[in-house]
């Protein structure tokens, strides 16, 4: 048996590979692409199979013995495939909005969805993707759904692990918070009871063993990849907060084993199980935030994001100018899958500097609104967020992020904060690693202090208000 430890991230536009010491050395790393298809408008989809031919290739190739591996992954992404393995149709990714007039036409259940999930209705979850792909095969038979982690593992394992965890099962819109369990009345209610649904384990948990690998893997850790990503910036305690700028932007703030009562709209979901404990986060989600570079790359404002830090320091301060990235919809507060983009307060003086400062402006702006909804119900409050992702390396980015909500942000040294948190807790629970190792690497953060006076703020804040009230329901037939 191998020393060494692989972290597996199934991410929207990549997958990486992390191969680990026992020390939590990085002695090894590896991607490849994801390609995503866009068949229609609103329409978000991958091919999975291609996806596990490269990563089994590149799992053979590794030059080190493993002990073990984790996976963690974009979460609410949906598959459906048969008894023999095969899917009956390609992967929806969580952005995904081909079902936003369904889920408008059951917006009637949305609260008592609520009360049992912790999630709202929108097309960004599992289940309204479930029922389309149903509807859409019309297979009598018993079908297999999964979260990418059940699918990826289902196929690693020749179909012998049929499993997820309860961070992924967690986002599918169908699994009970309160009673941790696949919920039988929304599954009575929409249909899906020839459905056959994976088994809820703990995140840290022997699944089995791949058997299409070179060797027999060990799989350990399954985590969704906020959940994982929390872990390992060493979100422990009861008020602390994330946030990871990502494809979107994802904050989430630990709520201990409480149910979040007032959430403003926000989502309620689980952090982590310990000692058959849940502990909840109040979770809020965007989805546009690293999407908005990929965009400007493709109008070819920038030739890559090396450019986007000299273009946003050099910019003319346009205070009319606001870039509302709803590129997907609006996702919480709002939950309005119809919004659309819009760039606002155009004059002759705007070139692409000014565009490209006012996206990554838009960014803090999506996330600021989420701190303060979460700093205003929050016992504790926020004095401190905790930063990861490819856009945390932006310091402008980052310094009006700090501007504009008041607090402090601290930018987490490790990039992969995802795969470090699968890492850890393997590492953790198998006893070679105590709490000690996250905590050592949150004191070497980079630290952003608020500047600004609040009438300052208040003044960006009406400015950012009128426009979502401008974006908002523009793309629903009336």
């Amino acid at each position: 048996m191998g020393n060494f430890f692989l972290t597996v991230d199934l991410g929207t536009t990549s997958v990486k590979l992390i191969w680990w010491s026992e020390k939590g050395e990085k002695v090894l790393e590896d991607s490849f692409p994801v390609e995503l298809r866009f068949p229609f408008e609103g329409g978000v989809e991958f091919d999975p199979e291609i996806m596990v031919k490269e990563l089994v290739k590149r799992i053979n190739q590794s030059p080190f013995p493993l002990r073990g591996m984790g996976i963690t992954n974009q979460r609410e992404t949906t598959l459906v495939w048969d008894e023999a393995g095969k899917l009956v149709y390609p992967a929806i990714v969580w952005q995904d909005r081909r079902t936003a007039t369904w889920c408008e036409a059951h917006r009637e259940k949305e609260e008592w969805l609520f009360q049992k999930t912790g999630l709202f209705l929108d097309p960004y979850f599992s289940l309204s993707k479930l029922v389309w792909i149903l509807e859409k095969v019309k297979i009598s038979r018993p079908l297999h759904f999964g979260t990418l982690d059940t699918y990826i593992l289902w196929v690693l394992s020749g179909g012998k692990i049929f499993s997820t965890d309860y961070t992924n099962a967690s986002r599918t819109l169908i699994f009970n918070l309160r009673s941790l369990c696949w919920d039988e009345e929304i599954i009575k209610e929409f249909g899906l009871e020839k459905v056959l649904f994976p088994q809820v384990v703990p995140s840290f948990h022997l699944r089995g063993e791949t058997q299409i690998t070179a060797s027999r893997i060990p799989v350990y850790v399954v985590l969704g990849d906020q959940q994982a990503s929390f872990l390992g910036q060493g979100c422990f305690e009861r008020g602390s907060t994330k946030n990871t700028y990502g494809t979107g932007c994802f904050l989430m703030a630990n709520w201990g084993n409480d149910w979040p009562e007032d959430t403003q709209r926000l989502l309620v979901t689980l952090a982590s199980l310990e000692e058959d404990k849940p502990i909840f986060a109040l979770e809020a989600s965007t989805f546009s935030a690293g999407v908005i570079i990929e965009w400007l790359k493709r109008i070819e404002l920038i030739k890559s994001s090396q450019d986007i830090e000299r273009m946003a320091e050099s910019a003319r301060p346009l205070e009319e100018l606001l870039l509302v990235p709803a590129f997907c919809g609006l996702g919480a507060p709002y939950w309005d899958p119809f919004a659309r983009g819009a760039i606002l307060g155009l004059t002759p003086q705007v070139g692409k500097e000014e565009l490209v400062r006012g996206a990554l402006e838009a960014v803090a702006f999506e996330v600021g609104d989420l701190i303060r909804i979460i700093d205003g119900i929050s016992p504790e409050g926020i004095r401190e967020i905790s930063v990861d992702g490819g856009m945390s390396q932006s310091r402008y980015l980052l310094q009006f992020q700090a501007d504009l909500s008041g607090k402090i942000i601290r930018v987490f040294p490790e990039k992969e904060a995802t795969s470090l948190g699968v890492f850890y807790l393997w590492a953790n629970r198998s006893g070679f690693l105590s709490r000690e190792f996250i905590e050592e690497r949150k004191q070497k953060t980079l630290i952003f202090e608020p500047r600004g006076k609040e009438k300052e703020r208040e003044k960006l804040w009406k400015k950012w208000q009128r426009g979502i009230d401008k974006v908002r329901g523009w793309a629903k037939n009336e």
